[in-house]
């Protein structure tokens, strides 16, 4: 799956309206992050708009808990630097921190 800058996902998200945007280490991929996207209102126009720039549907979910009522996962590029992964090895868990 295609992983965008999480910069292009933070527009896009501040574009329709989104109420929070961060990013994370993903659990499903040892190497990988996910931007983290939440709406008060169900963010149709952000999904059609995402879906034809990017190329592929995202899931939409309706939360009960956060920022928002609706939240969007998608893959992200996190700027070299910006993290750090200490310790780990390839399945296990793994601690990152921010570094300034």
């Amino acid at each position: 799956m295609l992983h965008v800058p999480f910069e292009f996902v933070q527009g896009l998200a501040a574009e329709f309206g989104a109420v929070e945007c961060a990013w994370r280490e993903s659990e499903r991929s040892f190497t990988g992050f996910v931007a983290e996207v939440w709406f008060a209102e169900l963010p149709s126009g952000f999904a059609a708009r995402w879906a034809s720039v990017v190329g592929y549907f995202v899931l939409v979910r309706s939360v009960s808990s956060g920022p928002g009522r609706f939240a969007v996962s998608v893959p992200c590029s996190v700027p070299c630097g910006q993290v750090v992964l200490v310790g780990g090895v390839r399945g296990g868990r793994v601690r990152c921190r921010l570094v300034a």
